[in-house]
């Protein structure tokens, strides 16, 4: 089968993002598919294609979006599809989806730019409901941007203004404290790898600001096998949820459970990091591209 790869400039300046693009081409070429790397100026040949694999950054206005219609409109399996993008690059869609299908989360509300102007206490109101710290995001984040801490209700104002010039609702969750998330990837509603996303040292998120500058927390693989149940079933059936695509999930684990942070299309894989215990993971992406 001819299998293409949307990709962009960036995705080979990490020197782990681009080795794993090459053993995404050398295993498609070992299982005697054709694996070509599509810029956005070539969108119009995706239709040539069978499949699409996007590795590029996901959402609704940007092109890989429109490599994803464009494939999806012509037959084309992809991954990700336009629905998985839809969904999982949208923080208050997703906030719905996990409160409609009783996913364990965090608690966490909406907040639009009238609550900020009330005059009838929603800020301690909402302290009083998610305890405080709170986190703070706006419905599109990427690798932790736009997602930050308020501490009190001068931080939270100061927050919000900022976020509400970018968008119409904000999502307040409660913080939960952890030296690590979770990250489970899944693949046709199956677990696909396993790993922690651990928090740097004087952060509270996976990439933080120490001094002054973006510190990236260690990923250490765990074998998939090891999973607890409990873990398995909830991710697994938050993914049925939005699809059957490639998806990684991030959980806080907690002494009272689980609770899904998030959902993510085109989750990151970084040879020697998400795949440094379950190597076979560039298979499967690849037969699920060529079924």
């Amino acid at each position: 089968m001819k299998l293409a790869c949307f990709v962009e400039a960036y995705n080979f300046n990490d020197k782990s993002e681009r080795s794993a693009l090459s053993k995404f081409k050398s295993t498609a070429e070992s299982l005697g598919h054709s694996f070509d790397f599509i810029f956005k100026d070539k969108i119009p040949e995706i239709p040539l294609y069978d499949s699409l694999f996007i590795r590029a950054t996901t959402d609704p206005s940007s092109s890989a979006y429109i490599a994803s219609r464009l494939a999806q409109q012509n037959g084309l399996r992809v991954i990700d599809d336009p629905h998985s993008i839809r969904t999982c690059s949208n923080k208050a869609i997703l906030h719905d989806l996990f409160h409609k299908n009783n996913i364990p989360s965090p608690k966490s509300m909406l907040f639009t730019g009238e609550d900020l102007t009330c005059e009838n206490n929603t800020i301690e109101k909402i302290f009083d409901m998610l305890g405080t710290p709170v986190i703070i995001k706006t419905p599109y984040t990427r690798f932790s941007s736009h997602v930050e801490k308020a501490n009190n209700r001068e931080e939270f104002i100061e927050i919000s203004k900022r976020f509400l010039r970018k968008s119409k609702v904000m999502i307040v969750q409660e913080y939960i404290r952890s030296d690590f998330d979770w990250r489970v990837g899944i693949l046709n509603n199956e677990i696909l790898y396993l790993c922690k996303y651990c928090i740097p040292e004087g952060g509270w998120k996976v990439k933080s600001k120490i001094n002054g500058r973006n510190v990236w927390g260690d990923t250490i693989a765990v074998p998939r096998e090891s999973i607890s149940h409990e873990l398995k079933d909830i991710c697994i059936s938050l993914s049925k949820c939005v699809g059957d695509g490639l998806y990684g999930l991030d959980v806080k684990e907690t002494k009272d459970g689980y609770k899904v942070i998030e959902i993510n299309d085109n989750p990151s894989i970084y040879q020697g990091f998400e795949d440094a215990i379950d190597q076979d993971i560039y298979e499967k992406i690849i037969n699920a591209l060529a079924s």
